[in-house]
């Protein structure tokens, strides 16, 4: 009995000596890790460097210039009727003429082809649409979602703004 108090007592005491490899192996990882962090945030940087480095003024001097290139082009949109979403017996139509400021093509012509995506999208709106939606401020609420869903659908152009020319609500 006395043999095991004895080799507990030294076992006890092999593991309170501090071994001289685990502060060693713990600094590297700390160095490793903080070496690691340095690179992401320098590989960051560099990939993100004209944005981070090139100042507000040479960036919008670089967006006029393209806009000098290619001003924006004013799209008609044939007159659109679509019904509103009533939950009611009798119908509520919607008569609307828009304009659609884009930016990024060389004139309307390249823009026609466009039309018909541009009048899906505002049928589709104009379905969801309920007739007190569109009541005191709700046609500028219907302008800025149906801009938002423009720049969604026309991706690659820029949609810079929204003319509603006509809004009729029978």
């Amino acid at each position: 009995m006395s043999e095991t108090v004895t080799g507990a007592k030294e076992a006890n005491a092999a593991d309170a000596v501090p071994r001289a490899d685990a502060p060693k192996s713990k600094r590297k990882l700390i160095m490793a890790g903080a070496a690691g962090l340095v690179l992401l945030v320098g590989g960051g940087v560099y990939w993100e460097k004209d944005k981070i480095f090139t100042s507000k003024l040479k960036r919008d001097m670089g967006n006029k210039a393209a806009a000098a290139m290619h001003p924006p082009v004013l799209l008609g949109i044939p007159p659109i009727v679509s019904n509103l979403d009533t939950s009611g017996g009798h119908p509520v139509y919607v008569k609307l003429t828009a304009k659609v400021e884009i930016t990024g093509v060389p004139n309307e012509a390249a823009l026609q082809d466009k039309v018909p995506e541009i009048q899906d999208v505002f049928q589709t709106y104009l379905h969801e649409t309920r007739p007190q939606d569109i009541r005191g401020n709700g046609i500028y609420r219907l302008r800025e979602s149906i801009l938002r869903r423009l720049r969604a659908q026309l991706a690659p152009l820029q949609v810079t703004n929204l003319y509603l020319v006509e809004f009729l609500v029978q």
